[in-house]
């Protein structure tokens, strides 16, 4: 069927990509969607297929493993997937922005350490700023660091982290005692290792069930409750105290395109 439009001027690499990922939405995603949906069964079968494309890795550049694409390319990937099931795209979503902090943020060690797994898809990323009593007002976190000697101990409670139960990497947004008059800049953002699954993951970290939702089924949303979690100071994204606020902007920012992308992909399968 004849699509709206196509993006000109894509390179050969871009078309073959799209070509792919169009083929993989109608075979493995559009059969499925609505049955997974009603379900809001986890699409696992779907993830390994996109982990087998190499789409986890699609933007982390080729010396971590990734295809090293740009963000257009990202764009109209998410929008041929969101066009076969929105979900899917939201599977992703989380995992870019992470995988973005890390790329143009992290230190050497951190790069080496996450992104050549993330390209595989081995780890997946979430992203977490929300509290049950805020949503967008950082300056409002509750949510605590407190440093003891090499390491942090964190206490408190997360909300509405997208993929929380699936994903075993966590970009985690909280306060810290950096002696700032701004609150922004008492904010720090820690990589949390853990693993996948529901209840008390690691000592003093607990990822509650699924928050049962309207819509948007299939990909998790979860709770994270921290009770005395001790992290190492090596977590600390870029090694940098109080600049999470920054650097969980700059991942909001780029997530975005995530959403606009999906919101074309919904379109275009409206009018097919």
């Amino acid at each position: 069927m004849a699509r709206l439009a196509r993006t000109a001027g894509l390179t050969d690499v871009q078309q073959e990509i799209l070509s792919t990922v169009r083929s993989f939405v109608d075979k493995e995603i559009i059969p499925h969607a609505q049955a997974l949906e009603h379900a809001d069964e986890y699409p696992a079968e779907i993830v390994e297929g996109m982990k087998e494309m190499g789409l986890f890795g699609l933007t982390i550049p080729e010396e971590y493993g990734g295809l090293g694409e740009s963000l257009l390319t990202y764009a109209l990937v998410v929008e041929e997937i969101a066009r076969g099931w929105m979900s899917v795209s939201g599977v992703i979503n989380t995992h870019f922005i992470v995988a973005h902090m890390i790329k143009q943020h992290g230190t050497d060690e951190q790069k080496q350490h996450f992104l050549p797994r993330m390209a595989t898809g081995e780890v997946r990323g979430s992203f977490s700023m929300s509290e049950p009593d805020l949503g967008s007002d950082v300056a409002a976190i509750k949510t605590r660091a407190k440093r003891e000697g090499d390491d942090y101990v964190i206490d408190g409670a997360k909300m509405w982290l997208t993929n929380g139960g699936s994903s075993n990497l966590i970009a985690l947004l909280v306060k810290t005692d950096e002696g700032a008059e701004k609150a922004h800049q008492n904010l720090t953002t820690f990589l949390v290792e853990k693993p996948s699954g529901f209840g008390e993951v690691l000592p003093g970290l607990t990822i509650p069930g699924k928050i049962d939702k309207m819509g948007y089924k299939g990909v998790d949303t979860t709770e994270a409750v921290f009770d005395g979690f001790k992290i190492g100071a090596d977590k600390v994204l870029g090694g940098a105290p109080g600049k999470g606020f920054s650097f969980m902007m700059d991942g909001v920012e780029v997530g975005r395109v995530n959403v606009a992308a999906r919101a074309c992909g919904i379109a275009i399968r409206a009018f097919e």
